[in-house]
């Protein structure tokens, strides 16, 4: 079952799940303007540190805060002359972590997939960055550095919306105005958010209390290896395997 942000009737959202890991009590969070937001933050900053854990995990599928609505994708207008493009944020100001793949619309009209040229290469990190005036035509493959792409080749016409990427972006935080919104994490991890939250604020809050900071470092360890046994799991929709006729009698 997924924990919602905050629910005060079934108390099982995870402001209610750090009243009482926190021995703040009922309602003492929920109910508190200025907890509400240092423990908003706190699950926000708690999501961050799950962030590496999926991303990591997750070469297959790909993974999305499925909060969010629209795609990871970005197009920008393809300009004649122009080899870099940069992408820090998507339509919603979001952050962009990581290009993943990049399209390119070519001079017919047709889309096509650019190859990703490899960073361990030095003659082709060369062919990018020397930008001769030879070096033009349609895009094949790029270079990737940061949140910028470069072509290669340098494109050599114009393309409205000509550009196309997809990206790994930051997750839908949560707000204090939020009610019903869930971790965009596989529901039976949602908890862990509200677990590190509360170590983190017990920590500083009840620094004595090693018992309990001992229980939440056990419980949030284990977790975090669940979570990254369950993404490494998981995979994209498989290819059928087509058979010949003399492999199928054999």
């Amino acid at each position: 079952m997924g924990m919602q942000y905050s629910n005060t009737t079934t108390k099982d959202g995870l402001l209610q799940d750090c009243e009482f890991w926190t021995g703040l009590g009922d309602g003492n969070i929920s109910g508190d303007s200025t907890l509400k937001a240092r423990f908003t933050g706190l699950l926000n900053r708690a999501y961050d540190e799950v962030l590496p854990i999926v991303f990591s995990s997750d070469a297959k599928w790909q993974w999305d805060d499925s909060n969010h609505t629209k795609n990871p994708i970005a197009t920008t207008d393809l300009v004649s002359g122009q080899a870099e493009y940069s992408f820090t944020s998507d339509e919603q100001g979001n952050s962009i972590l990581e290009i993943e793949a990049v399209y390119v619309k070519g001079p017919d009209g047709q889309w096509k997939r650019l190859a990703a040229i490899d960073t361990e290469s030095d003659a082709g990190t060369d062919a990018v960055f020397a930008q001769n005036s030879n070096n033009t035509g349609t895009p094949t493959r790029y270079e990737k550095r940061a949140n910028s792409i470069w072509l290669d080749k340098v494109p050599d016409y114009s393309q409205a919306g000509g550009i196309r990427v997809l990206f790994a972006r930051t997750p839908d935080y949560f707000t204090t105005s939020d009610t019903t919104q869930t971790p965009g994490i596989p529901a039976p991890f949602h908890r862990l958010l509200s677990l590190i939250a509360s170590y983190d604020w017990v920590c500083v809050n009840k620094a004595e209390n090693v018992t309990l900071i001992s229980r939440l470092e056990v419980k949030i360890a284990e977790t975090q290896r669940q979570l990254g046994a369950h993404m490494s799991k998981r995979s994209r929709d498989e290819r059928p395997v087509i058979r010949t006729r003399s492999e199928s009698s054999r």
